[in-house]
């Protein structure tokens, strides 16, 4: 195996909002329109003209580039308005305080206008706090829907780096590998109605580091991982740091929490005390299958077992001990964690369930003794679908067999906490109005290091 040191993205998202510190104190009137039309980075930049006291204008440099779009996390709805299954779908200068994230129909796509002379291509909105996730859309045809991406080419934003193996072909990526983020602060009066999301800020100084693992799975093929080492972190260390075993959701890469937010989360929380000094390992579940279920999760457990959990003790100053362990995830990674849970009871001490849902490939035994000597955490969205998904309890067929949804047989979160309760089995759970985004998850951990990890 070979470790691999990656670029933070920390860096390149501090140098954003650094700028747009600098213009929020008054900066920005030295700037013409000239030098800002001549900028090529996406930046942050505080205006009292805008809805939520900040605009964000992306930027993409691509002079012979026959059309840009862009495609990112922002659509909103205020609560009155917002459910399961429907939402108003407002556009970012639509938003209004206390709003919150509704994508009823998923994520947005928007032209963007070209600067002929600099060959710029920029998209301008407002944006209320937090991190938001994005990514362009290259070429296709100049009369095709604004959601038709045929003959486009789908890219990270190059001037704002992610979290990539290596190497990684820059030219073959999709999904959220093409995800990157931009942080926009919060105003106090603009905004006073809005949930507060500084820990997802930026830190300058006190930064962990971030390394690439890569190893080989039982059937041949490559995996990585990535590693976070917290800030001072010590090799000789005499107490040995906590291990936070963390999984992403279906479609998503190893990199996925890194590049969402993570970093900058684990970089605060660390430095104000709020959270001990942790390694953080986020492995790719989509290497794992088989042709029943979309995540192979015997496999991934044995994966746990047998090379990840010994190698980051090994090669790190990181416990071993299963009271220093959790595990991690969400959606798909979620049912991960709900399976491991059931059948590796003794590997973790904690295990952290975020939207998940009871795919029907684990033995539900609530009555395991050890279940009640573990650290036990749910949390889902208000508007999250993985709510839904046991109502065939409530409403099977006529035969009594449960509903069929989507691939396979399939609860929701409550699936666990039932079980767990009738057992008299503890455990936290938490909710926010928000649906299945990573603007929740983002949020549900912020929670868990507070009150749960290492608690």
């Amino acid at each position: 195996m070979k470790n691999w040191k990656l670029a933070l993205v920390c860096a390149a998202l501090t140098a954003v909002v650094a700028s747009s510190s600098a213009l929020a104190a008054g900066y920005a009137e030295n700037l013409s329109d000239e030098e800002f039309a001549a900028l090529e980075e996406t930046t942050v930049i505080k205006d009292e003209e805008s809805p939520t006291g900040y605009y964000v204008t992306f930027r993409y440099k691509d002079a012979d580039a026959s059309r840009v779009r862009i495609y990112g996390e922002w659509k909103f709805s205020d609560v009155m308005h917002a459910s399961f299954v429907s939402g108003e779908n407002k556009a970012p200068e639509e938003w209004e305080d206390g709003d919150i994230v509704w994508k009823t129909n998923g994520w947005p796509t928007a032209d963007m206008e070209k600067n002929e002379e600099t060959g710029v291509w920029s998209y301008t909105i407002p944006l209320p706090n937090g991190t938001w996730a994005y990514r362009y859309y290259v070429g296709g045809a100049a009369d095709a829907a604004v959601n038709d991406y045929t003959d486009a080419k789908m890219i990270p934003d190059p001037a704002n780096v992610n979290y990539l193996a290596p190497d990684e072909d820059l030219d073959n990526l999709g999904g959220e590998q093409c995800l990157t983020c931009v942080y926009v602060p919060y105003d106090e009066v603009k905004q006073a109605n809005t949930i507060r999301r500084d820990e997802e800020a930026p830190r300058d100084g006190e930064n962990g580091t971030v390394e690439y693992v890569v190893t080989t799975l039982p059937d041949g093929k490559s995996s990585g991982y990535e590693v976070y080492l917290p800030y001072g972190y010590d090799a000789e260390r005499e107490e040995k740091y906590p291990v936070f075993v963390l999984f992403h959701g279906g479609g998503g890469y190893d990199g996925s929490w890194m590049t969402n937010g993570l970093v900058n989360i684990l970089d605060n929380m660390i430095a104000e005390g709020r959270l001990e000094p942790t390694i953080v390992v986020t492995p790719c579940g989509e290497d794992f299958h088989d042709d029943t279920y979309h995540w192979n999760r015997p496999a991934i457990m044995d994966f746990l077992n047998d090379n990840l959990l010994p190698y980051v003790a090994e090669n790190y100053n990181a416990s071993d001990d299963p009271a220093r362990r959790a595990l991690g995830g969400l959606s798909q990674g979620g049912a991960t964690v709900g399976f491991c849970m059931f059948e590796n009871t003794d590997a973790f001490d904690t295990y952290i369930h975020l939207s998940a849902p009871y795919m029907g490939d684990t033995n539900l035994d609530f009555t395991i003794p050890e279940l009640k000597e573990k650290n036990i955490f749910f949390g889902y969205g208000d508007y999250d679908f993985v709510q839904t998904r046991s109502l065939y309890k409530m409403y099977p067929d006529a035969d009594g067999n449960m509903v069929r949804l989507a691939r396979q047989y399939e609860g929701s979160i409550w699936e666990y906490m039932y079980g767990l309760s009738a057992e008299g089995v503890p455990f936290t759970s938490m909710n926010y109005p928000y649906g299945h985004d990573w603007v929740l998850w983002r949020k549900l951990l912020v929670d868990v290091f507070d009150y749960i990890l290492w608690k």
